[in-house]
């Protein structure tokens, strides 16, 4: 640690406060700006670009909050206490968290980010509040850093902003590839022009179409419930925190609140808990299996978020893993069935169509499976060989999407990030080591 010099955390930055424009004021809300909140960004993702809510040029003139600039940071202060991300282009954010920007003689906000990543857990141990846990402007401050020269800060962060970067990318094409995949399944499924005996479209090539209760549909099918694509269904369990006679599988158990993050590759705290051997035997998630979240929404999110189950979730969860109690799981009659499902209850839920589903009660928004399997209905060929072919062609897309490289970049990410923020690795000196070799 030559060279480096020590400071308060506090001195490397300087700390905005947010704020949120009145929520009855409708002309403050829906424009062009967005606006973080605490929900938009966390998981281990680096840099956020989108927000669930945006405000208007009078919200963000009339209002506590302020505007942050492309580069700068955001932490989050209350609730889920210490997400940190680095923002991706402008944006408003309210009063649960702060925003940071790097005092630039003497740290640069790539830097800052990894050393706020490094010293979170000093953050999070200083923490004020009787009854929730928040970071104020004096938890920066009694907190002390060493700092490196910033000519090799920028060699640190170059090094772990490669690794995010090459997550973000792989995030992206996942992203890609579940859009793509999402476009075939409304062509062929919405659209009606899945591939017909020539290997045309179906309707735009004159395929006969039947009346039903959801308009007209290819002849040859038929609309089912969705249940009519369940082999079974059976509610999740959280077991105990820890072993006893009775409760001796340890489990991954898979939460609402972890869908997200697991589609996107990771792992992060998915909690660790024991169950019984009879509920793991009937719980046990298998490749093809659906988690469907049913407890959890609020007036802005609804529940009904779903998990499709691959080979590389079960194998970064050690193939032992469970929904939690507020999840059903859904087993499809064949890996087909499936594909169909995985693509269409996303599509319902992007699209807003769980809304129909969900209660309030006792301020906890629920998912009424039972009126949902029987209620939401589906079309579908009476010919397999429909669906077979949709699956061969769709298959490869998800595979893709799913892999798990991810898992290894944050791993090795990980492994770095204290090394060097510690000063136990130099970057300069290593890469000037390998010059002169």
């Amino acid at each position: 640690m030559k060279g480096w010099k020590t400071y308060r955390l506090s001195d490397l930055m300087r700390i905005i406060g947010g704020g949120t424009p009145k929520t009855n004021k409708p002309d403050y809300w829906g424009g062009d700006i967005p606006w973080l909140s605490v929900k938009d960004f966390g998981n281990g993702i680096k840099r956020v670009y989108e927000t669930e809510k945006h405000i208007t040029d009078k919200g963000l003139e009339e209002s506590s909050t302020k505007l942050l600039k492309k580069g700068q940071l955001i932490i989050s202060a209350r609730g889920t206490v210490g997400e940190i991300a680095q923002l991706g282009r402008a944006m408003a954010f309210n009063q649960s968290c702060y925003g940071l920007d790097a005092n630039e003689d003497m740290c640069t906000n790539d830097y800052l980010y990894y050393l706020l990543k490094f010293k979170i857990a000093d953050i999070r141990r200083n923490t004020h509040g009787a009854v929730f846990d928040t970071i104020t402007r004096s938890t920066f401050n009694s907190i002390e850093v060493a700092l490196p020269s910033l000519f090799e800060q920028k060699f640190i962060a170059k090094t772990l902003s490669a690794l995010d970067d090459k997550i973000e990318l792989n995030n992206r094409i996942n992203r890609n590839l579940e859009a793509l995949a999402q476009a075939i399944f409304k062509y062929w499924f919405i659209d009606f022009e899945f591939p017909n005996e020539q290997g045309k479209p179906y309707r735009s090539s004159g395929g006969k179409m039947v009346d039903s209760e959801l308009g007209e549909i290819p002849e040859g099918w038929e609309i089912r419930p969705i249940s009519h694509l369940f082999e079974s269904v059976i509610g999740g369990d959280w077991g105990t925190e820890t072993m006893d006679e009775d409760h001796v599988n340890e489990v991954y158990v898979i939460r609402g609140t972890d869908i997200p993050m697991l589609s996107q590759g990771g792992r992060a705290g998915i909690p660790v808990r024991y169950v019984a051997q009879n509920k793991y035997e009937k719980r046990k998630l298998f490749v093809g299996d659906i988690v469907m979240e049913i407890s959890g929404g609020s007036k802005d999110q609804p529940t009904g978020r779903t998990l499709a189950i691959t080979e590389e979730i079960l194998s970064r969860l050690n193939n032992r893993c469970i929904p939690a109690s507020f999840c059903r799981l859904i087993r499809p009659k064949n890996i087909q069935a499936s594909t169909y499902l995985r693509l269409y209850l996303t599509k319902l839920y992007d699209e807003g169509g769980t809304w129909t589903y969900q209660n309030q009660s006792t301020g906890i928004s629920n998912f009424q499976f039972k009126y949902f399997e029987n209620k939401e209905v589906i079309c579908l060929p009476l010919d397999e060989n429909i669906l077979n072919a949709f699956h061969r062609k769709i298959e490869p897309l998800l595979q893709r999407a799913n892999r798990n490289e991810n898992i290894h970049l944050t791993a090795m990410r990980d492994a770095l990030l204290p090394k060097l923020m510690s000063g136990e690795l130099s970057v300069h000196y290593e890469m000037d080591q390998r010059k002169h070799r």
